[in-house]
């Protein structure tokens, strides 16, 4: 299996049931760690491995970010959001797992969102594959 768990999701090697959304250089997951008030936090990822924005093409940035745009738009219907908060932590001291991805967060009124968020809490992944499977349906 490859060694990026991001790149094993991408590939398809693994969790091929929380993928919400997949094109041949995009593709969309639920987030692990989810605010209870802000379910449906979603990750666009590219499908190969890259760690930052600066190795990125134009091209791939561009699709990144109008799927991030199109996914913004369907957590309304999937989730009921009024709107979303998008980010994208590059390097340390935020980033994680070093593979390129966009948050997209769906926002709610009182929803009292902040960054870093320590009370996100570790969803099932059977609530994060409704998520993705409530996503896709939003973006058919």
């Amino acid at each position: 299996m490859t060694a990026c768990p991001f790149c094993a999701v991408g590939g398809g090697e693994i969790d091929a049931d929380l993928v919400a959304y997949r094109s041949p250089g995009v593709f969309v997951i639920p987030t692990l760690k989810q605010r209870i008030r802000n379910r449906g936090h979603m990750l666009v990822l590219p499908v190969g491995h890259l760690t930052s924005l600066p190795e990125a093409s134009p091209a791939l940035l561009g699709e990144i970010f109008q799927v991030a745009g199109r996914v913004g738009a369907a957590l309304a219907t999937a989730f009921g959001a009024c709107g979303t908060t998008m980010f994208q932590n590059d390097n340390s001291p935020d980033q994680v797992l070093f593979h390129l991805h966009v948050h997209v967060v769906p926002r709610f009124p009182g929803d009292a969102f902040v960054m870093p968020d320590p009370s996100g809490v570790v969803l099932p992944r059977a609530e994060r594959a409704e998520q993705a499977a409530a996503l896709m349906q939003a973006l058919r």
